[in-house]
């Protein structure tokens, strides 16, 4: 069977399957789906990020939710993300996060990603500094190990009780690994049928770093779940697309993060399946010639990902 908990190089229990709170669109609902989330539908991971813009609501959620006294905070597992605006300061985000928040510490704290921006502003806004051009103002004066290395410093205090990344490719992490005296427990990466990341995902399992996945439905407008592999194998278990697209990266050892504001969605995310080998190799097959990535933000720069080429993007 899928397993309900990772065991991070930490020692502590991830849950397997977690509740996304990205949202572009109308953020006024999220505090009422994170009570819905946790109390109603089981989720005991929440993941959020300072580049969200909505802990504070997230915050309040979790407070009533404690105050029911039917989960306790240890009940929970909850991360968040340091934007690169506070390339220089990251410690600074996560206490602005962990205000927010309404909490003494999360349990784990991803660099979100290893891009450094220029922000001369305490608050790290604007989020996305551009020239007048357009183009992304990267901080040049630090590295993404840099920002690491800064974080440790919160993990030795407490308030946070892991370290992660997101978006780091096998180069980013070995450059990471080489400097970094706490490993991180968990690396965040897109990842689905049409971008499985076998090598990326199989060097950080290897290497004691557990892996989730984001956009596991394949990201806005969702193509992949009209795959027709994707309905095959859907159709073989009698289940949806969905359900085999969320079994996809459980059946791997991979947690994942889907996000729906749909109550009846955010239930049926946890009716995961077993799958066979055969159909797990099946589903890797669909995009490991020709990969496509969803989230590919112009950072301007090469992130170390064989996949991230523009004539590749959707």
């Amino acid at each position: 069977m899928v397993a309900e908990f990772l065991t991070l190089n930490t020692g502590a229990k991830m849950p397997t399957m977690g509740f996304g709170t990205w949202s572009a669109e109308d953020r006024s609902v999220i505090g009422a789906c994170v009570e819905f989330a946790i109390l109603e539908a089981g989720y005991r991971l929440i993941d959020t990020a300072y580049f969200y813009e909505c802990e504070e609501l997230i915050g309040e959620a979790l407070k009533n939710v404690f105050a029911t006294g039917k989960v306790k905070r240890e009940d929970v597992f909850i991360t968040t993300k340091i934007w690169p605006t506070f390339c220089t300061h990251t410690e600074d985000c996560l206490d602005r996060s962990l205000a927010a928040l309404g909490l003494d510490y999360v349990d784990l704290c991803l660099i979100h990603t290893p891009v450094p921006m220029k922000c001369d502003s305490p608050d790290g806004k604007p989020l996305w500094p551009v020239d007048g051009n357009g183009r992304l103002i990267k901080d040049h004066s630090v590295t993404h190990v840099d920002m690491y290395l800064q974080l440790e410093k919160a993990y030795r205090s407490g308030k946070t009780k892991a370290l992660g990344v997101s978006t780091y490719s096998e180069k980013y992490m070995e450059e990471l690994l080489k400097s970094a005296s706490v490993i991180p427990a968990v690396n965040q990466i897109e990842m689905h049928p049409l971008l499985p990341q076998r090598r990326l995902v199989e060097f950080c399992q290897r290497k004691g770093i557990a892996i989730t996945a984001f956009s596991p439905l394949g990201g806005g407008g969702a193509p992949i779940l009209r795959n027709e592999v994707v309905k095959s194998i859907a159709e073989k278990y009698g289940v949806t697309p969905s359900t085999i697209l969320l079994s996809f990266p459980l059946n791997l050892g991979v947690s994942t993060i889907p996000k729906s504001f749909k109550k009846e969605r955010m239930i049926a995310n946890f009716k995961t399946i077993d799958l066979a080998q055969e159909d797990i190799e099946t589903l890797i097959a669909v995009g490991s010639k020709s990969p496509v990535r969803v989230d590919h933000d112009d950072f301007g720069v090469d992130l170390g990902f064989e996949d991230w080429k523009p004539e590749l993007f959707p």
